[in-house]
């Protein structure tokens, strides 16, 4: 079984490996480093900005700065661009970064629609949290973010998959409907989690530490479910066995039928 170990930012990229190596031996293969003359343009840029590169995401550069497999090219809709030196370009247009460091953020993950992903500096750590374009929490950290996205490559070995999402209105229909509190539209993050652990009680399920505000995940040999309230909430659930998923189906169904 596939092991999501927690441990030291010193073996962060090592854990991070032998994750997804359990299920995926071809993509280590894939994956290049920075090299140290792109580490060190980029630290120059964030000395430039009064910042320092932090830890955790120098340890993924030097792992795979300018391929990381497909690893982070999975958030939204599969066309991010992490490479390091498509980063370089756009930070080194001042104009365009300008506003990003005013704000304490380091751009990390570029994607076609601006819908990109950031380190917030402001935070001076080593393994600060990730934010969203509009500068808003969307990751505990980033280690927990680069195995967020590798629970994603997980989810994709199972051979069948439920999955349910929907909108504000219907997450605040939702919360009523299971008289769970809910002090603004659709709930805030806090009340979404908290009707979230109410709903997989039941099944006793291990959380995972890669978990968050925003996200629930566990796992074992059968199944994966992930669970994302950035925005409403969107569950997938994947398995091995058939029956199973169009369980999941029904009561994923139920759940969210108003």
């Amino acid at each position: 079984m596939t092991e999501f170990r927690e441990g030291t930012l010193d073996t962060m990229i090592e854990r991070l490996r032998c994750a997804i190596s359990g299920f995926d031996r071809e993509w280590i293969k894939n994956c290049i480093p920075a090299t140290e003359q792109q580490l060190q343009h980029l630290e120059d840029i964030c000395c430039q900005n009064h910042y320092t590169l932090p830890e955790a995401y120098r340890k993924y550069l030097m792992a795979m700065g300018q391929n990381d497999g497909g690893l982070l090219e999975r958030q939204w809709d599969g066309y991010c661009k992490p490479n390091i030196d498509y980063l370089l370009e756009l930070l080194a247009d001042e104009e365009y970064a300008k506003d990003d460091w005013e704000n304490g953020l380091l751009l990390f993950s570029h994607h076609w629609t601006d819908a990109n992903s950031y380190l917030r500096l402001s935070d001076w750590s080593d393994n600060p949290v990730v934010t969203d374009m509009d500068g808003k929490y969307f990751a505990g950290s980033f280690e927990k973010y680069l195995f967020q996205q590798a629970f994603k490559m997980y989810h994709e070995k199972f051979p069948y998959e439920a999955g349910i999402g929907n909108s504000v209105k219907s997450m605040d229909e939702v919360l009523r409907k299971y008289s769970r509190p809910c002090t603004v539209f659709g709930g805030t993050a806090e009340e979404r989690m908290d009707f979230i652990r109410h709903l997989v009680e039941p099944f006793h399920p291990q959380k995972t530490w890669f978990s968050d505000n925003l996200h629930y995940f566990c796992y074992n040999e059968e199944y994966a479910l992930s669970i994302n309230l950035h925005w409403s909430c969107l569950i997938v659930f994947s398995c091995n066995d058939p029956v199973l998923k169009e369980k999941a189906d029904r009561e994923l169904t139920e759940i969210f039928t108003i």
